[in-house]
This record gives C-alpha cells, structure tokens and sequence, in this order.
C-alpha cells in the first residue's frame, strides 16, 4: 500500500533526506514536495534559484528510496512583501513572471504542479486582498494552460471560504478535482465545493473526515526548519497515523487506498 505525505517541505539548512528516511521507516512511501521561500526574493533570478535548490533536493530525496511529485510557485505571502518596495503593478507583474517560470517547468515535466499559490493566510487591507485574488485567478488561468495541479495556501478553510475559491476556480476554468486547498481542518472537508481537501494528520481529522462524503488526503507540512525541529508535525506522522487509523477501524483499507493513491494519483498525475 502506498503512503503518501501530500505536504512535506524540505530545507537545505534542514535535516533534508534524513527527514525522508525518517518517513520511509515509519512506512511511507511517497511525498508532494512543496517549494517553500527559503528567504525573501525581490528578483525574478533570486527566485529561479531557489526554486532549483527545491529540484536538486528533490532528486537528493529520491535517491533515498522515495518517490516524489513536486509543486512550486511562489507564495501568496511574497506578493504582500514585494508591496513593501514595489507598486501594486510592479509586485504583481513579477509575482506572475515567477508562476510563468513555473508553468514553464511543468510543460518540461520538472514540476508536476503550482504550489503555493493562495491568498494571504492574515488580515489585510483591502486594496492588497482584492489585489492577491486578481493574482491568483491569473495563476490559475496559467495553470490550466499547462493542466498542472495546484496546492492552495489561504486563510482557514470554511464552507464559505472553500465556495469561494470554488468560484474564483470555476471563473478561471480550472478544474476543482486537481485544486487541493491545503492545511486543511473539519470545515474545509464539511463541504468542499469541489476542491481537495488536504487535512493536517491527527486522528481527530482522520476520524471526521472519514465519515464525510468527500475525497481527502493527508500531510504533515513539515517544515524541515532547524530552528523548529519537528514543525509543524514530523515527517513520521502520515504514516504512523494512517496505520494506527487502520488498525483502530477509524478507516477502511479501501479508504486509505482512496486517500493514499487514488486522490493523489488523480491530482498529481505522476510521482517518480
């Protein structure tokens, strides 16, 4: 059976295949490897780089023995801090080069997916929010020209929330079954409108979730951060919870096939 983390990052000041081996022993088997901003970029170059140091430790996570789909983007909090010293159109021309970039290695098969790509996660002003979703209906309009998947980053998942990326997906004709609202909890998954949920990994939301109508998937959004080791849950946790899920009857081993490989394999396409 495979096991498959749909969040994980690593760090190239981190514990990197370590973390992954620490994962393949507790019995997984797959990761979504989620770019993550290593520091902050205010050149497209500077992100570019980055965004290969994500490959190079990709390739460095697969020679461990795992298998691995990887999703890059910048993120939605970089827009807010590009406004820091640059106009609206000038933060928002650049963050849309940088998804360029990264459509562009999903047409090579580099990347599987964007991610990730959202809205702020905190209160803004008003001007700023309207801005992030301008980008991000451009984002996945992008993203759908290429048929990548993409990893959403936002604010707390409600039904009211998860309607309206629902609506902004439908307004950039991008598919909801391959749009996977991330850090997901209990009201995300009560009523998804059509996206993915992928929940956080405690029992609590495993035991929810599985007596929800929807498809989900499971992640740990590990950090891979030296300075919080263990944040924000540790890359043993998908499959340690998922065999002791199955053990206790929470799920079934169809569901878990469900979660495992056949939602995965459906936004993500390949992992190798």
């Amino acid at each position: 059976m495979e096991i498959t983390d749909n969040h994980f990052h690593l760090d190239p000041e981190g514990r990197k295949e370590l973390a992954v081996k620490d994962f393949l022993n507790a019995g997984g088997t797959r990761l979504v490897l989620v770019h993550k901003p290593y520091e902050a970029w205010v050149r497209l170059e500077d992100f570019k780089e980055q965004v290969n140091t994500t490959l190079t430790l990709a390739s460095k996570a697969r020679e461990v023995g795992v298998k691995v789909a990887v999703v890059a983007s910048p993120h939605p909090v970089t827009l807010v801090k590009l406004l820091d010293s640059k106009s609206p159109l000038e933060a928002s021309e650049l963050y849309i080069e940088a998804v360029s970039h990264c459509t562009n290695l999903v047409d090579e098969n580099e990347i599987v997916g964007l991610g990730e790509l959202g809205r702020p996660h905190f209160t803004v002003e008003p001007k700023t929010w309207e801005l992030s979703n301008k980008v991000l209906f451009e984002s996945l309009s992008r993203a759908k020209e290429v048929d990548a998947s993409v990893v959403l980053h936002t604010e707390t998942g409600t039904p009211e929330v998860m309607a309206d990326l629902a609506a902004l997906a439908s307004k950039a004709n991008f598919p909801k079954d391959r749009l996977v609202k991330h850090y997901g909890g209990p009201g995300s998954i009560e009523d998804p409108n059509g996206l993915v949920v992928s929940l956080t990994t405690s029992l609590t939301n495993i035991r929810y979730a599985a007596v929800q109508k929807s498809d989900f998937m499971l992640e740990t959004d590990y950090l891979d951060d030296p300075n919080r080791p263990g944040a924000v849950m540790g890359p043993k946790s998908v499959p340690r919870k998922t065999i002791r899920a199955l053990e206790e009857g929470i799920i079934t081993e169809k569901q878990a096939n469900n979660i495992h490989s056949k939602v995965p394999d459906r936004v993500y396409r390949e992992f190798t």
